[in-house]
Parts: structure tokens; sequence; C-alpha cells
């Protein structure tokens, strides 16, 4: 089973995602709703599994999706990760140039949870 967290403070936002990304097969998803927690669960090494891909808000309670795919991606074993950033914001400046925090798609609020299944599906491919 490839496992994909998904960082969201919004709870409804995280569940309906949740919901729909478990219905690709071979995926199970795991909800954090604070930067800090997701970084744990990257690690962990304890757990023995190793997460296949991320799906972040950008807006996040003390440092933005952008920073959690650096941090994430600066770890050697997650540093190809696949990353998936959920934005409200219009003018989004990428990633300052740095592959690091460069997510693989960007997806702009209100957002398609299809598409986003989609996306992330090739991706895990």
């Amino acid at each position: 089973m490839k496992l994909v967290v998904i960082v969201d403070d919004n709870e409804s936002v995280a569940t309906s995602l949740a919901i729909a990304i478990a219905t690709i097969p071979g995926v199970t998803t795991t909800i954090t709703h604070h930067p800090s927690g997701a970084l744990r669960l990257f690690e962990d090494e304890e757990n023995g599994r190793t997460i296949s891909a991320i799906v972040t808000d950008f807006n996040l309670p003390h440092f933005d999706g952008l920073e959690l795919i650096r941090q994430v991606r600066e770890i050697e074993r997650y540093r190809s990760l696949p990353a998936i950033l959920i934005t409200a914001e219009e003018n989004l400046a990428a990633a300052n140039g740095c592959i690091l925090n460069t997510p693989n798609a960007i997806f702009r609020k209100p957002f398609s949870v299809r598409e986003v299944c989609r996306v992330l599906e090739k991706l895990l491919a």
C-alpha cells in the first residue's frame, strides 16, 4: 500500500480529500492538520512505512505548504517525493527557483477532488 499524507487545517477539506484519494487502488491516507505533525510523520523511521506522496494546503499554521514541501524533501529518502499543493492564493510566487519546494502540481481553490486524484494517481504510477 502506498501512503499519502494530507496536510490541511480545514478538517472538511482534509476529510474529503482522504475519502477520494482512498478510492485509488493500493493507496491509503493519513491526515494531519499541522505542518509540524506532518514533519513528525516523515521523520519517524520507526513506523516502518515509507510515505509515497504529500497533498498539502498552502496556508498552514506557522509555515506554508511550500516550506513544508522543502523541509520534507530535505530528508534524504524523500528528496523526490511527489507533492501536490492546494491554494486559494491568486499570485503564488511558486518556488523561488528552489527545486526542493516546487510542487509537482498546484490546484487553486475551488478545486476538483477528482482532478487531484487523477494527477496523484499519475504521480504514484
